[in-house]
């Protein structure tokens, strides 16, 4: 059986990682171990980690904690970078307010032996020009996946020689659209993307949650100027400019009626720090 080595990210909520953390002792696939790496979390949500790793006498089980938020792609390329000179032949990234069924691994493993290089649940369509890409409600045959498509990053199962030729989860995005990259990046360098139905129980993330947020929207427009100008195609590349100047007047405008001030603001914020190339942390 492969080795398996799965990434669990957290930042505070310790009540969803231990959740899952329940789930994850409970798989039945017999080769598998657990890095939690904790992204500066408070204090109380580390602790409890820590100890219910010490309660579980988890030995499979292992706590990474960094001083600062390296954001999504930080801190999991850190498990990653961990899980791969261990040894791992996959690695499987999994958001900490998920819960998986038992057997979880080996439905992953089974698609991944059937040609897909990266698995995964839940499936997005790529556009162009957009600073949101919603995931899929429908369902999708593997032979129908393509370039237009990518896999979201609650659950990933990727080979470890992905890693070691298309490199780690793009660290200047920090929260947003870096599995829609990775995704893009690995399918342009041959890699073939799989979905499986869904074992998993996904909760919605507080960030998720506060969607409208005025952080979260910096880094959703702030991102997908970066990604258009990083791999969109020509015609992207000529309208970039054009839809930039569109979303700060809009903005502007906005803010001169009143009307979300806040958001707008923020936005415009991201689209100054795209050109100014300040990317990572806000």
């Amino acid at each position: 059986m492969p080795k398996v080595s799965i990434v669990v990210l957290q930042y505070n909520q310790s009540d969803r990682t231990l959740a899952c953390l329940e789930s994850l002792k409970k798989l039945t696939y017999p080769s598998y171990d657990v890095i939690v790496v904790d992204n500066a979390s408070d204090v109380q949500h580390l602790k409890a980690v820590e100890y219910w790793i010490e309660t579980n006498k988890a030995r499979s089980f292992q706590l990474e904690a960094v001083s600062s938020n390296l954001g999504y792609s930080g801190g999991n390329n850190l498990g990653i970078r961990n899980a791969l000179d261990a040894g791992a032949e996959y690695i499987l990234i999994l958001n900490n307010d998920t819960i998986v069924e038992p057997d979880f691994i080996e439905c992953l493993i089974q698609t991944a032996d059937s040609g897909a290089d990266i698995v995964g649940i839940h499936f997005g369509h790529l556009r162009w020009l957009a600073a949101e890409l919603p995931l899929s409600a429908k369902t999708l045959n593997v032979a129908d996946i393509s370039r237009d498509h990518y896999l979201s990053g609650v659950a990933l199962l990727v080979k470890r020689g992905i890693f070691e030729k298309v490199g780690f989860l793009d660290e200047r995005y920090f929260l947003y659209f870096e599995d829609v990259e990775f995704s893009l990046r690995a399918q342009r360098a041959g890699y073939r993307l799989g979905l499986v139905d869904a074992k998993i129980n996904h909760a919605t993330s507080s960030s998720t949650a506060s969607l409208g947020s005025p952080s979260l929207l910096y880094y959703h427009y702030r991102n997908a100027l970066l990604f258009n100008k990083t791999h969109g195609p020509w015609w992207v590349r000529v309208l970039l400019p054009v839809w930039t100047i569109w979303i700060v007047l809009k903005q502007k405008i906005k803010i001169a009626i009143g009307d979300h001030v806040d958001e707008s603001r923020a936005i415009l914020q991201g689209a100054r720090n795209y050109r100014k190339g300040k990317f990572g942390q806000k």
